[in-house]
């Protein structure tokens, strides 16, 4: 016998939260609607494991997370059991921080700021700002520095097994084998689903670090962006939605679900 069960992965910032607000309550109709149908909804995000603890208590999710753009799976937020991917954030900051000392690269780094220098780059309140800065395995980094040094030191992090993903307001050091793509398709194989069948995925995401989580799903929703930097997912279904953040979100999520 035929089933997909659905499940959802949504990208936050842009996507499900407001770009400005950080604000989800315009998505209620939906989120009501996967939480009445049982459809799991798994958030997956360059936040950090301590940002998204609250948000999940929030939306009332029991529901694995994907934190620091894929770098780390909180498989059990009750239980506080996680999956992680690649290099952890100490050593991470020890290769970065090498790099520019070595290449005289301009950029800052969220270790480099001060609660207040994050309140300041990310409009959060000082507590969420606080929660920002405690990461298990990226870096995000504003880049101060010019189109050239950036491809070099693309290719400095690439030697040292990292890479660099672009975001809304930054780029996020992490692992080479790190992405949003990769800690989806490893969570569909490792979440209990019905006997017998395998999930049907929707994803949503408004950045171009939410390429290959987009591409990884059965079914791609692409948020307008408030930055103008979209992603292009290819070899999937796309959907475009015609609103940004939880507008569009929640508009799109519910004309699916009819």
């Amino acid at each position: 016998m035929y089933c997909a069960p659905l499940i959802i992965f949504t990208d936050l910032d842009g996507t499900l939260l407001d770009h400005h607000s950080y604000s989800w309550q315009a998505a209620q109709p939906a989120l009501r609607q996967l939480r009445e149908r049982g459809i799991p909804l798994i958030l997956c995000t360059s936040k950090t494991a301590a940002e998204v603890s609250r948000l999940h208590s929030e939306l009332e999710l029991t529901t694995p997370f994907i934190v620091e753009n894929g770098a780390a799976i909180i498989l059990n937020p009750a239980e506080d059991s996680a999956h992680f991917f690649g290099t952890s954030h100490s050593e991470l900051i020890d290769l970065v921080q090498q790099l520019r000392q070595e290449r005289d690269y301009r950029f800052t780094g969220f270790s480099d700021m001060s609660v207040a220098d994050v309140v300041a780059v990310t409009s959060l309140d000082a507590d969420r700002a606080k929660l920002a800065k405690q990461r298990l395995c990226s870096e995000p980094i504003l880049w101060e520095d010019d189109e050239e040094a950036l491809q070099k030191f693309q290719q400095d992090l690439a030697e040292q097994n990292l890479q660099l993903l672009r975001g809304g307001r930054f780029y996020h050091v992490l692992s080479k084998d790190a992405d949003k793509g990769t800690a989806l398709r490893w969570l569909l194989a490792n979440y209990p689903g019905k006997e017998g069948c395998s999930w049907h995925s929707i994803a949503l995401g408004d950045g171009p670090n939410d390429q290959s989580m987009l591409e990884a799903a059965d079914l791609a929703i692409v948020i307008p962006s408030a930055t103008g930097l979209s992603p292009k997912p290819s070899n999937v279904t796309v959907i475009h939605a015609e609103e940004m953040g939880p507008i569009g979100w929640n508009r799109t999520l519910l004309e699916i679900l009819k």
